[in-house]
């Protein structure tokens, strides 16, 4: 047996795992779940399949997921938003999730997997929020960010990274008071800016898609 499936039955729990968030997915996903699952289960260790533009930078994506609260107090768009952080590694901060852009897949699909790898989120993919361009602290590299918006909805129990992340829903002022990268805040601006610009006329109650 070969392929996907050959690998996952090398590795029974990763595969009763998968099966697992399988039953849990209610969503439809922006691809085939069997694409998914590669993306989500396969050992991407080493940087063999990582992307770097032509100045040698390493090419990161990600998603700021959020929801829409009840517009009951909500006295403007930030406030009717919440967003979903994650724990950094080294414990300092709150963060969006991202990570490394492969060979193998499209930056959407890049997007999706770190967030259902570090988050445990599924939802609506929005149009992308910008690029930007920083230098990593830990490793002293440059990298170009991409950022997208993911309206979430469906949150897993169960997700890969659970053990070493926590996640948590804070408003939009709290993660730009506790995220330490000037790139991720931008990115936040720009989603809030959005949802301004397509808020209705009449309240928050039926947002429109956060997209230009």
């Amino acid at each position: 047996m070969g392929g996907i499936s050959g690998f996952l039955m090398k590795f029974p729990p990763l595969l009763q795992f998968l099966l697992s968030l399988l039953e849990r997915i209610t969503v439809k996903l922006p691809m085939p779940f069997e694409k998914l699952v590669h993306r989500v289960s396969y050992p991407r260790t080493g940087r063999h399949l990582q992307r770097y533009d032509n100045r040698g930078f390493r090419l990161v994506v990600g998603c700021i997921p959020y929801r829409y609260k009840t517009a009951d107090g909500a006295n403007s768009m930030e406030e009717a938003i919440e967003v979903l952080v994650i724990s950094a590694q080294n414990g300092k901060g709150l963060l969006f999730p991202k990570g490394g852009w492969e060979k193998d897949e499209s930056m959407e699909e890049a997007a999706i997997r770190e967030t259902l790898e570090e988050a445990g989120v599924l939802g609506q993919i929005e149009c992308k929020l910008g690029k930007w361009c920083y230098k990593s602290k830990r490793q002293s590299i440059f990298h170009e960010g991409h950022m997208f918006p993911l309206l979430v909805k469906q949150e897993l129990d169960r997700w890969p990274e659970k053990n070493i992340r926590k996640r948590e829903w804070v408003t939009v002022s709290k993660a730009r008071e506790e995220c330490p990268h000037l790139w991720m805040k931008e990115a936040l601006e720009e989603l809030v800016c959005r949802q301004m610009q397509a808020r209705p006329r009449e309240g928050v109650n039926e947002p429109q898609p956060a997209c230009k």
